[in-house]
């Protein structure tokens, strides 16, 4: 039911916008308070991304305008624009969570946001302009700095919501109260207001409790909204008598209360949303009921986080261009950890020195880098299918886990309750199936009682598909069981084929796997060979909610 409300609470919060945008409209209709700061435009309000990390220029380039490298022309529309907290943009690689950046005209995707650019530090932020004269200074002019959370997304894509960030920052998700009534009622950088626990959008700064701990979090003056956003204020010595006539003639009285069309108007469209409420909650929850009965493989669900999978995608090609041209082999890279603000590729055999911006750690066996330093090294435009088989497995105490399935050099079992191992093998099949490098594998399941994803070929014997693992580009083998000798051997020839490029996972136990990997229902991942991780934040603080 969680999903119901939180899609029914977002909707009648559209009704909400809905009725303030016409408020807006009407009280902007008259000349007294026209616009006159600028055209609409194009912006987005950048956030952290799961891992608590910023958010890059390149990313947001690839995903608004499909090429990463055109982060410049990002970067050359808002260089020295102050942002709502009193800092400046002056380096491409140097952005935070809550700065607003304003994008090309051709920028499509999901976050974007048509309006008049705000400009200015938000009040109270370091630069925000002092009070006009004779005007009461505002109660947060001289705030103090505290701690606060850009709301970002889940690995899912889905917005953040207060019970998880509680959970993250607070240790507990029933403390989501408290971050709820230290923010109701402020405006909120892009203009909104948060007036319902269950509705908070991404980009807007939520103050936390004292106690809140976690990456991702910052201090400072709370980021507020910038002199462009919401109505403006009387002009200095203009008075306004409540009640009191404006002066105006007749036309103009008519037009500051906005065309007699647009109320009707606007009440049609809340019905007809009021209507998709009341429809889209109750086949969401005829489709719970079904899940709790049948538990089905979600084929929807089937993607890889976009904007770490990017930034993974670009430290790849600069460790390709770094390698060309420094004249060095390209290392075997097994694993990808994304630790703090640096990334860290474990290598199968030490590999030093390694070319920069990499550096390699003692015994060469691993090379590291700063995120800022990859995002504006130089990148190859090489195939990345080379790295097809490196998939997120969780997020550890560190940050994001990927590891090489094709170094197991054998094969996976994925061990654990059903439910957690069905969600383990959607992810890992989005990410082998959706990463930038992937090559697009082909997907076979073998046996009874697995799950069905459209996209996968479903037969009944391995020996059906064994004789096509020699093919050229290999692809994903799902097993319903462990293999049997016969099979094993036929398998393990096989992997000591150099090429072999096909990943054999079994969903339950094999005790002959080379890599053997538990799920469990509460989002852990186990393995015994890697850091135990956590598949799904996500998953796990909504059971831990409901």
């Amino acid at each position: 039911m969680h999903h119901v409300h939180r899609i029914a609470a977002a909707l009648a919060a559209a009704i909400l916008s809905t009725t303030s945008a016409a408020a807006l409209v009407v009280a902007a209709a008259g000349p007294a308070a026209a616009d006159t700061t600028g055209e609409k435009v194009k912006y987005y309000v950048m956030q952290s991304t799961p891992d608590g990390e910023p958010e890059f220029l390149f990313q947001i380039a690839q995903r608004f305008l499909g090429d990463g490298n055109r982060h410049l022309e990002i970067f050359e529309l808002n260089e020295g624009r102050v942002q709502p907290d009193g800092n400046t943009l002056t380096d491409p690689a140097s952005v935070l969570p809550g700065w607003v950046m304003q994008l090309p005209a051709d920028a499509e995707g999901e976050g974007i946001v048509v309006g008049v650019l705000p400009e200015g530090p938000a009040e109270g932020a370091p630069g925000a302009s002092a009070p006009a004269s004779g005007a009461a200074p505002s109660a947060d002019a001289s705030a103090a700095a505290v701690p606060y959370y850009v709301v970002g997304r889940t690995p899912e894509g889905e917005t953040e919501y207060l019970y998880l960030i509680a959970e993250r920052f607070l240790g507990d998700g029933e403390r989501h109260k408290e971050i709820f009534e230290l923010n109701e009622g402020r405006t909120q950088p892009d203009g909104g207001v948060l007036t319902d626990p269950e509705v908070v959008e991404v980009g807007w700064a939520l103050e936390l409790p004292q106690d809140a701990e976690g990456e991702g979090l910052q201090r400072g003056p709370l980021p507020g909204p910038s002199p462009a956003v919401g109505a403006s204020a009387p002009a200095s010595g203009a008075a306004v008598t409540e009640g009191a006539p404006s002066g105006g003639n007749a036309a103009d009285e008519g037009s500051a209360a906005g065309p007699a069309w647009l109320t009707p108007v606007l009440i049609a469209v809340g019905a007809v949303v009021l209507l998709g409420v009341a429809v889209l909650g109750g086949l969401l929850l005829v489709r719970r009921r079904r899940a709790g009965r049948e538990q089905p493989f979600d084929d929807s669900l089937l993607r890889t986080d976009t904007s770490a999978a990017w930034m993974v995608d670009r430290a790849l090609r600069v460790l390709l261009a770094a390698c060309e041209r420094d004249g060095q082999d390209l290392p075997a890279v097994t694993g990808v950890f994304i630790e703090g603000g640096a990334m860290r590729l474990r290598l199968g055999s030490p590999v030093s020195p390694a070319p920069a911006p990499w550096v390699a750690n003692e015994d060469g066996q691993s090379w590291s880098a700063p995120l800022a330093k990859l995002q504006s090294a130089p990148a190859s435009e090489d195939s990345t299918a080379r790295f097809a088989r490196l998939v997120t497995i969780g997020v550890g105490e560190t940050g994001r886990v990927l590891v090489d399935f094709a170094s197991a050099r054998g094969v996976i079992s994925l061990d654990g309750p059903t439910r957690a191992r069905h969600e383990v093998l959607r992810r890992w099949l989005g990410e082998l199936t959706g990463n930038p490098w992937s090559n697009d594998p082909r997907v076979v399941m073998v046996g009874n009682g697995l799950p069905q994803p459209e996209l996968a070929e479903h037969l009944s014997a391995i020996e059906q598909v064994i004789p096509e693992l020699d093919a050229v580009g290999g692809g994903v083998l799902v097993l319903s069981q462990a293999p049997s000798v016969l099979q094993q051997d036929l398998l393990a020839a096989r992997f000591a084929t150099p090429g072999f490029g096909w990943v054999v996972i079994v969903l339950g136990e094999s005790l002959s796997a080379k890599w053997r990997i538990t799920a469990t229902e509460d989002g852990w991942l186990h393995s015994g060979f890697l850091p135990d991780v956590r598949y799904t934040e996500q998953a796990a603080v909504r059971r831990a909610g409901e």
